[in-house]
């Protein structure tokens, strides 16, 4: 692990001093070499919150929580998503100093986790269903911050960089969790057997290590730079007719195929991914230290996978690199439907989130591209609302047909429409153009 972590230091340090060379005037170079390497430093931070975070639907379960209820932490943040995203957008639009509603949204949100440890203490009855009421209740300032840190990375990363910075980002966040949660999957294990740390303390000790990473996260985030904003100035109660709406389509038709083709896509994901964790501890019978475990190693592989595909795609360009990877990122649910057995999950984990990055890193630099400069937190926002009343359905149908259906044929189902998704791409393909000629090597 040593070795790993010299090479990757190493590398952020080259990259830098890289960026640094070829950026034109000081107080541009000085500004994106300060925000580039603020970036770096928050998302270790906010990583040990995320580690926490992801044993949100463990601790539900184990606290109780319904199927339902379950479901509902995947679907009612996208319901909210639904109706927040387009307004906070169009909010933010009108501001020239954003980054203070971005920063504050973001940590209201983070003070919801510091208000999760503590609630045992406050609650005798009912704690599974304050705990999934609190975990969506954060999801409204945490929609608010979405509309606007996707932009403001735009703005504050210039778009030859923003591969490797995101790339980076990544690897450094898949790092830590990947530590932390294969640490905390003990720990939840091993405190079951000291008498001041049994459950539910056990877990309330790692909300709270999580919660302060995010607070030391967000004093960092402050110390970026982020530029004025050009503000939209719109006539009040401005409103688009049908001839505009499809005026605007029929000008942007690779956006337009990117909403359709990603929400069938995600559609497939969405209906089963509330079932996986029900599956793993009511099925197999997975223990929290295999939760862990399976967390660590699927970060692991999140680490690979974009550290080798944010060399791919300046080889191959953003839409070949989509065109290769997103086939293979619906066979997820299949491997886990055809071979339920958890040590193999784990393997299929790494698999998985090997190839997932060069969906995600492909995708989102053409989703960029094709959004005008000036309006692209507004649509951004449209584009993450059509996919949220998606998200806010799926889940739903996924758990209402679990009660019917048995989970692997769901799971088969699922991993079916994600594959007709990735297909679409192929059919009708978006950021042609952005497909540079092949070089070998």
């Amino acid at each position: 692990m040593i070795p790993f972590l010299s090479r990757l230091r190493e590398r952020l340090n080259a990259h830098i001093k890289a960026t640094h060379i070829r950026l034109r005037g000081p107080n541009l170079q000085g500004r994106i070499d300060h925000n580039i390497w603020y970036l770096y430093v928050e998302v270790f931070w906010a990583a040990i919150l995320s580690a926490a975070a992801s044993f949100n639907a463990t601790y539900a379960v184990r606290l109780g929580a319904s199927n339902t209820m379950i479901g509902w932490l995947t679907s009612v943040p996208a319901l909210i998503a639904v109706f927040l995203l387009v307004p906070s957008a169009r909010f933010l639009e009108r501001k020239r100093q954003r980054a203070p509603w971005i920063w504050g949204s973001l940590f209201l949100a983070r003070l919801g986790y510091g208000l999760i440890a503590v609630l045992p203490w406050l609650l005798g009855d009912h704690r599974a269903e304050a705990v999934v009421g609190l975990l969506l209740l954060i999801s409204v300032p945490s929609t608010f911050f979405t509309a606007g840190f996707n932009p403001l990375l735009a703005d504050v990363v210039p778009e030859r960089d923003r591969a490797r910075v995101f790339g980076n980002r990544n690897i450094i966040a898949g790092l830590t969790i990947a530590v932390l949660t294969f640490l905390a999957g003990r720990w939840l294990e091993a405190a079951s057997h000291i008498r001041w740390a049994t459950f539910p303390t056990n877990y309330q000790i790692v909300y709270l290590i999580g919660f302060l990473g995010a607070v030391i996260s967000s004093a960092y985030l402050l110390k970026i730079k982020v530029p004025e904003s050009k503000v939209i100035e719109r006539p009040p109660r401005q409103k688009l007719s049908p001839a505009q709406i499809k005026a605007a389509i029929e000008g942007n038709r690779d956006f337009a195929r990117i909403i359709i083709n990603t929400l069938i896509f995600n559609l497939g994901e969405w209906l089963v991914s509330p079932l996986y964790i029900i599956f793993f501890l009511r099925h197999l019978h997975a223990t929290d230290g295999w939760v862990g475990l399976n967390s660590t190693l699927a970060n692991i592989g999140v680490i690979i996978g974009y550290a080798l595909w944010q060399r791919r795609i300046y080889k191959w360009g953003d839409a070949r690199t989509l065109l290769v990877t997103i086939p293979l990122s619906a066979s997820y649910a299949f491997l886990v439907s055809l071979f339920p057995n958890l040590t193999l999950i784990l393997a299929w984990g790494v698999l998985i989130n090997i190839i997932n990055p060069g969906v995600n890193l492909s995708h989102f630099n053409i989703l960029l591209k094709l959004c005008p400069a000036e309006r692209r937190a507004s649509y951004i926002a449209f584009f993450s609302t059509v996919m949220n009343m998606g998200a806010f359905v799926a889940p739903l149908i996924g758990v209402a047909l679990s009660k019917t259906l048995d989970i692997r044929l769901l799971l088969l189902i699922g991993g079916s429409i994600r594959l007709l998704g990735a297909l679409l791409f192929h059919f009708f393909p978006v950021g042609e153009k952005s497909i540079p000629s092949h070089k070998s090597g």
